[in-house]
């Protein structure tokens, strides 16, 4: 953030009365609605910080830290007092008050958009630090809760010359999409990456699966020469190691063994019913192989066709993220959507999973007269946003059909959906939403 443009930025904020609301949006984005239908993204990242407006901004999920609370408690429905850029410093500071039960309490929030120390830092009046986005300590000063807030001290910025901002709403919305379409690229080119190897694991794996039907002519080879033995065993000897028996065609079988005729017997036929049970395993296994394959090219399509950051997100988290879900079942995929659970069946198995343990104040989302994967939406008997429907309605196109087009999916609550068998349902009472699949 050059230093020219936040001074004008400052400038621009001190028409603004209220914070009408402030939170979290992202790790470290905060979204603040001043009210007027004016909501300016604070992107404190560390190598790319800004302020811009995000039209489509698709939260990925409900932010409950210790700095969330004391942000909202502070400043949610509170008065501005004052807004000014700190001389010599790329520092914002919004000053604001909200009346207690016996005198008007005083807040300072500081957006610091210093490179590596990139910060948001909220303190009492006496600039006792409440809370930070980054706690940190270093030779120049400590953020940490209960410290004093240090000024860092004024420097001679020096800059190139920028041109003066003159429609701030439209310089705010080009600043998204400057800054979204070169981590859009960055953050899809990694998830795409992450997928392909999954795609190529499971086609290697697919290919590498031995053959059905030759492990049951392997099985039934070997479960005759075991009959052969068995039917010549009064005429073997324990001891017998090489000998040629005829089979029931009359033709010459030699025999080479290392353990009693019997035994070697009894071996074979293990040997064949294990290699029939295996056959069984193989059509499973590339039936499971092959949903999870159409599965991840959906997926890859989704993620190729997806136009923000977080939607990424929500549809690949990071590892450190995904481990607090648990697996449910296998043939289920669930998304998380800010406080939504989104799941999919990826097969009819999985569908007739989500019928089955779903409840009435759920959602169920199926394309319109064609044949579909099952969504289901979990809402804890809250209504659905439009922002959930849409994603929704886009998964249960995306793990449905293959070619472009335009769609239509019904969706209801569960209450409304009747299972006639397996998968099959009917159902009423609904809304329809369509949506373009590129």
């Amino acid at each position: 953030m050059k230093y020219k443009i936040l001074t004008q930025i400052g400038s621009f904020l001190q028409q603004f009365r209220k914070i009408s609301s402030i939170k979290r949006v992202n790790d470290r984005v905060l979204l603040v609605d001043f009210g007027k239908s004016y909501r300016l993204n604070f992107d404190m990242d560390k190598t790319n910080s800004s302020v811009y407006i995000d039209e489509n901004l698709v939260p990925i999920k409900e932010y409950k830290a210790p700095f969330d609370g004391v942000l909202a408690k502070r400043f949610n429905a509170s008065d501005i007092e004052k807004i000014e850029v700190m001389k010599g410093n790329r520092i914002l500071l919004i000053k604001a008050s909200k009346s207690g039960s016996y005198k008007k309490i005083f807040t300072n929030i500081y957006f610091e958009f210093t490179g590596r120390f990139t910060n948001v830092i909220i303190t009492d009046e006496d600039s006792i630090i409440l809370e930070a986005l980054s706690h940190y300590e270093n030779d120049h000063r400590a953020i940490k809760v209960g410290e004093i807030y240090t000024m860092l001290k004024p420097i001679d910025i020096k800059e190139k010359a920028v041109l003066e901002i003159g429609d701030f709403k439209e310089f705010f919305i080009d600043e998204f999409r400057r800054l979204n379409d070169k981590k859009l690229e960055s953050v899809k080119i990694s998830k795409l990456t992450q997928i392909s190897k999954k795609i190529e694991n499971l086609e290697l794996n697919l290919s590498n699966l031995e053959s059905k039907d030759e492990l049951l002519e392997k099985s039934k080879n070997i479960s005759n020469l075991a009959t052969i033995i068995t039917a010549n065993l009064h005429t073997l000897k324990e001891f017998d190691r090489e000998f040629t028996l005829k089979d029931f065609s009359g033709k010459s079988i030699s025999f080479k063994i290392d353990e009693p005729p019997k035994i070697h017997t009894k071996n074979l036929f293990n040997e064949s019913k294990k290699l029939k049970q295996k056959a069984a395993g193989i059509e499973q296994e590339a039936e499971n192989l092959t949903s999870k394959l159409e599965f991840y090219n959906s997926l890859k399509e989704l993620i190729t066709h997806a136009k923000s950051i977080n939607e990424l997100e929500i549809l690949l988290p990071k590892r450190s993220s995904k481990k607090s879900y648990e697996k449910e079942h296998d043939n289920v995929e669930n998304f998380y959507f800010n406080e939504y659970k989104i799941s999919v069946g990826k097969n009819e198995k999985g569908n007739e999973f989500l019928l089955k343990n779903s409840k009435k104040n759920d959602f169920w989302f199926h394309l319109k007269d064609i044949p579909s994967s099952h969504v289901i939406v979990k809402t804890n008997k809250q209504s659905l946003t439009p922002e959930v429907i849409e994603f929704a309605a886009k998964v249960c196109i995306n793990f449905s059909v293959k070619g472009a087009g335009k769609y239509a999916v019904d969706f209801t609550r569960r209450s409304n959906v009747k299972v006639r068998q397996k998968a099959f349902v009917n159902y009423d009472n609904y809304d329809t939403i369509t949506l373009d699949k590129p």
